[in-house]
């Protein structure tokens, strides 16, 4: 396959038919031209390249482009018409399955000459475009570029081409200079590991095109969203509510947690846990061949899922104990400022019963409701922003409703302890006020892991250690409250319907739910 010249302007007529003398061709993977030789990226929104750079390829009229899958996912048994077994097939994953390619010959390697023909490359009139789809059954493949009597050339690609080097042993440059279109697969790999790699001269990086933008107005505005549940408390402020309320704690308490407990737990169980298998993929198999005594290669899988396991179940574990740590803290904290408080005259001689809390009982209250509020909130937050980052808008709004569901339940029970006279003693307005403030921390714990953002192994631990969290707190807090104070048999049916309620407004969400990563996980590249 020829590539066409450019017909760019700036093109002299002897560098257009350089361009004839590129070629593309390919061994382990294949190239494959687009309808009509012309170029089909899309540039309505912009540069459609990721990557542009100039080459020096004047040492050698043959060079070699190089891809290596990022990923290895499994082998499978390689199987014959008869279904045979005959050997074992590498399966692995590439950054992208396919690149489109364009190749131009310059003048030069500086930025004028890239300059140049770059306009040409998402222009009406172009050199081939080259589709090239790599090999799945390859860990490396390779493509031979033929640049006779050309010194130096540009390159644009669809994506940038250090996704699809490996690193590490093994790993190889994307352009080497070597020749290995008469080699086998392993003489080509040694050939290539001993050649020098042709480094770009001149790269503006083509970064033009629209970059996938953080979420920051989704994972801060839906923050603020769950930092409204903290002014729950001023519906109580209105006559028909307050009396309703005084008359029925036990009822709004028990079926605002059952619901709660069910929008956790469906959260947990149906996205949470879940997508964390397919975030967390290390550490990765590894492949390992022996050879018998014929010579010939046998390949098999050194799996590495009990490493994977370990991490998904280490961060569930230590998601459902943190909120009793958080606690043991917050009270050492509070006892060491109730020691230090000077004691009421009703601690030292209570003559009347009270009718009001101490000051050693407010200070305990307070801080352990408001210090508490702030920890549980920031790692809400967290949970948020890895929502919205590491998967997508489905799955972060589906997190936000059974932060907020849980959210009103317990900013409910905090407003009635805040102003309970016997406990924190505080004004409706002053109670609201602070359990606003202590929420804030929802926003921070959002804004930290966007821009931070974690790659999908970090945001597929802190879903599981989430998802941890989230049982706890359903499994123990919710439903302990639920337990605690459902007496008779019409408010535990009225709390078995508020639970399914719950988990039913979550489940709901997987009648239309894509996967945060990739199948089988990874950190694939998408566009």
């Amino acid at each position: 396959v020829d590539a066409k010249a450019c017909k760019c302007t700036a093109y002299s007529r002897r560098a257009m038919l350089r361009a004839s003398l590129l070629l593309l061709s390919a061994r382990s993977a294949y190239a494959q031209p687009m309808a009509g030789d012309k170029c089909t990226f899309d540039a309505t929104a912009g540069e459609p390249f990721e990557f542009g750079a100039t080459f020096d390829v004047s040492a050698s009229n043959k060079q070699t482009w190089v891809a290596q899958a990022v990923i290895l996912k499994q082998y499978n048994e390689a199987l014959n018409d008869d279904g045979e077994v005959i050997g074992w097939q590498e399966n692995v994953v590439y950054a992208d399955p396919e690149m489109k390619i364009v190749f131009y010959p310059t003048t030069g390697t500086a930025e004028e000459p890239f300059e140049a023909v770059h306009d040409c490359g998402a222009g009406a009139t172009q050199p081939l475009c080259y589709n090239i789809k790599f090999a799945t059954t390859k860990l490396t493949s390779v493509f031979h570029l033929v640049t006779t009597n050309v010194d130096s050339v540009a390159i644009f690609a669809e994506h940038d081409p250090t996704e699809f080097e490996r690193g590490g042993i093994g790993g190889i440059h994307y352009l080497m200079d070597v020749d290995t279109s008469a080699m086998g697969d392993d003489a080509a790999l040694v050939a290539l590991g001993a050649a020098t790699p042709i480094e770009p001269v001149f790269q503006d990086g083509v970064d033009n095109a629209p970059e996938k933008e953080k979420p920051w107005g989704l994972a801060i505005g839906s923050s603020f969203l769950v930092n409204a549940c903290t002014l729950i408390g001023v519906i109580f402020l209105a006559p028909a509510i307050k009396k309703f309320a005084d008359k029925n704690p036990t009822t709004i308490f028990a079926l605002a947690n059952a619901f709660a407990a069910g929008a956790l737990l469906a959260a947990a169980f149906y996205l949470m846990l879940y997508e964390a298998t397919h975030l967390i993929t290390d550490p990765v198999d590894t492949a390992k061949s022996e050879t018998d005594a014929d010579g010939e290669k046998t390949w098999s899988v050194e799996s590495k899922e009990a490493g994977r396991s370990a991490w998904w179940g280490t961060m569930i574990l230590l998601g459902f104990i943190s909120a009793n740590i958080l606690e043991t803290l917050v009270q050492a904290a509070v006892s060491k400022t109730s020691m230090g408080s000077k004691p009421d005259e009703e601690d030292v001689k209570p003559e009347v019963a009270p009718t009001t809390a101490s000051l050693t009982t407010k200070v305990r209250v307070l801080c352990g409701i408001l210090l508490g509020d702030f920890m549980h909130n920031l790692v809400d937050g967290i949970f948020i922003g890895a929502a919205f980052v590491g998967c997508n808008e489905t799955v972060g709004w589906t997190i936000v409703a059974a932060t907020i569901y849980h959210e009103l339940a317990q900013e409910v029970s905090d407003y009635l302890v805040l102003t309970d006279p016997m406990q924190g003693n505080l004004k409706p307005f002053t109670a609201l006020g602070l359990n606003f403030i202590s929420g804030l921390s929802v926003v921070l714990g959002a804004i930290i892991v966007v821009g931070a953002d974690p790659g999908d192994n970090a945001n597929g631990r802190l879903l599981a250690f989430g998802g941890g969290v989230y049982v706890q707190i359903a499994a123990t807090e919710c439903f302990g409250r639920v337990n605690n104070t459902v007496k008779t048999m019409e408010m535990r049916v009225g709390t078995i319907l508020a639970f399914a309620f719950g988990a039913t407004a979550i489940g709901l969400v997987l009648l239309d739910h894509e996967h945060c990563g990739g199948e089988g996980g990874g950190d694939g590249h998408g566009h």
